[in-house]
């Protein structure tokens, strides 16, 4: 192997690690909800104690769940339909159920941590009464597993609208933060260059009683009269009058620049808040679809 191949190795096993995590992290929501489904729905033979009586049943994992969880997904799915459940340790309801006839049947189910498979082991048996159990129900309760599962998933899709929804709330604000920053930074602009203008209006009119003044000043020198001394009095007056003015004016300017320069720098982190947002929104959107495709796959 020549040293560019050795290279191209070593870098390639270098990157494995990290590459592996990566695709690991892609398969989880931001919330920790799996983006995919990988399991299988498979129902087993089994039995489940109702007080003193031991009735055949069947066992089924209920993935991404908790027992408490499971049986409150089993409970509205049936309740969806109108069943009513009461109890616990067995749950009991009366249920129509596909592939059983069109007469309600007692459904009892219970759960169980599974932490090895990363869920529930929920039991459920058909019933006609406490102690005698309904025969077959393999294919109801595998109909029944696809529901539990599902109303699972559904959850966690509910769940990741509720995160898109707030991530669009926000999308929205920063987009109104970002609106609002460019409209004062404008509404600044404007009232810098009115300044800049009023300003230079003054500049112009303290040039023009300036020449004026020396016009005056040379004819009071000439014909040392009173009536000149007065008008050179006055336009004298007037110039104070408008340097103090003017002095004024250049504050004005001067704050109106401030708050321009304030205000436009502003308007970079708005922008940056709201493609932060636009980010976050299309990251939960995108873990939204893949909820939805996964729902699709239950099976």
């Amino acid at each position: 192997m020549d040293r560019r191949a050795t290279l191209r190795t070593l870098t390639l096993a270098c990157m494995l690690p990290t590459l592996g995590t990566s695709l690991h992290a892609q398969q989880k929501s931001a919330s920790g909800h799996l983006l995919n489904w990988t399991n299988s729905i498979v129902v087993e033979a089994d039995s489940l104690m109702n007080g003193k009586h031991k009735l055949p049943a069947h066992s089924f994992m209920v993935w991404e769940a908790d027992p408490g969880t499971a049986v409150s997904a089993l409970r509205s799915v049936h309740e969806a339909q109108g069943a009513r459940f009461s109890g616990s340790s067995p749950l009991r309801g009366l249920v129509t159920v596909q592939g059983m006839g069109d007469a309600p049947v007692l459904l009892l189910a219970t759960a169980a941590n599974d932490k090895k498979n990363g869920g529930a082991r929920m039991q459920v048996a058909f019933a006609a009464n406490d102690s005698t159990a309904v025969p077959g129900g393999g294919e109801a309760a595998h109909a029944m597993a696809v529901q539990v599962n599902r109303a699972i998933v559904q959850q966690q899709i509910d769940a990741q609208q509720k995160i898109v929804d707030k991530a669009q709330g926000k999308l929205v604000g920063a987009q109104k933060d970002q609106a609002k920053a460019q409209e004062k930074a404008g509404k600044a602009a404007e009232d810098l260059e009115k300044a800049k203008k009023e300003k230079s209006k003054l500049v112009d009119k303290q040039a023009q009683l300036q020449k004026e003044e020396l016009r005056l000043k040379e004819r009071y020198n000439t014909s040392k009269e009173a009536k000149d001394l007065e008008k050179l009095n006055k336009v004298q007056g007037r110039l104070v009058k408008l340097q103090a003015d003017l002095a004024k004016q250049i504050k004005k300017e001067a704050d109106a620049q401030e708050s321009a320069n304030k205000r436009q720098k502003a308007i970079p982190g708005t922008q940056e808040a709201q493609q932060e947002h636009q980010v976050t929104k299309e990251q939960a959107v995108s873990e939204l679809e893949a909820l939805k495709r996964k729902l699709e796959a239950v099976r």
